[in-house]
């Protein structure tokens, strides 16, 4: 009897600890490449409503091989209106469901200079290392996604939502056909929703 007690209580533990074993091996593959929304949110001023959201990315092994191979990777943010509903379901009639606003970030590197490359508008950052240039890539503070401010000037009357997502649409053709059916290929985050706060200097 007391050998087979000990015998279920080997068995148990054994069990416990390939059941953590098993998550902590999904945990790790399921966050080892990604887009994970960490937060967002806005402020409204008497002009603009300005955007700003932090994600954390990370790629595929696909995805660095080919940037290490000289692709430039275009990450696009998809701004939705949410509230004002009628004036956001408006918008979405009117751009046939297309988010409200897009922004577009492009993460290159140069193998000259060893040095990742962030870009934006015409504009660009450099860095050492892949994580730090993730990082910026996933960062976006102060965008007026909504420069014209028609929309509300109370933030109780406002939210929205955004997302990142690698944008394979604006990968060059031989690209975006053999990132067909890859999986590993498709990187983007769920929707954040978030809401506003007053701005009354104007600055975002």
């Amino acid at each position: 009897m007391v050998f087979i007690t000990r015998f279920f209580a080997k068995l148990s533990r054994g069990l416990r600890l390939a059941t953590a074993a098993a998550c902590l091996f999904v945990m790790a593959n399921g966050f080892a490449a990604g887009i994970h929304p960490h937060k967002a949110g806005a402020q409204i001023s008497e002009s603009t409503i300005s955007i700003s959201a932090r994600f954390n990315v990370s790629l595929t092994p696909s995805l660095e091989q080919a940037l290490q191979n000289g692709l430039s990777l275009p990450f696009t943010y998809e701004f939705q209106l949410v509230r004002p509903r009628v004036y956001a379901w408006f918008r979405q009639l009117s751009g046939w469901f297309e988010p409200t606003a897009t922004l577009t970030k492009r993460l290159s590197y140069h193998a000259l200079t060893r040095q990742y490359r962030v870009s934006q508008d015409g504009l660009s950052r450099s860095f050492a290392t892949l994580p730090e240039a993730l990082n910026a890539l996933g960062i976006i503070g102060g965008w007026n996604a909504l420069e014209n401010n028609t929309v509300t000037r109370d933030p109780s009357d406002f939210s929205g939502r955004i997302r990142l997502r690698l944008d394979l649409s604006l990968l060059p053709k031989p690209y975006q056909l053999a990132a067909l059916g890859q999986s590993d290929w498709r990187l983007e985050s769920s929707w954040i929703d978030f809401t506003a706060t007053r701005n009354d200097d104007g600055q975002p």
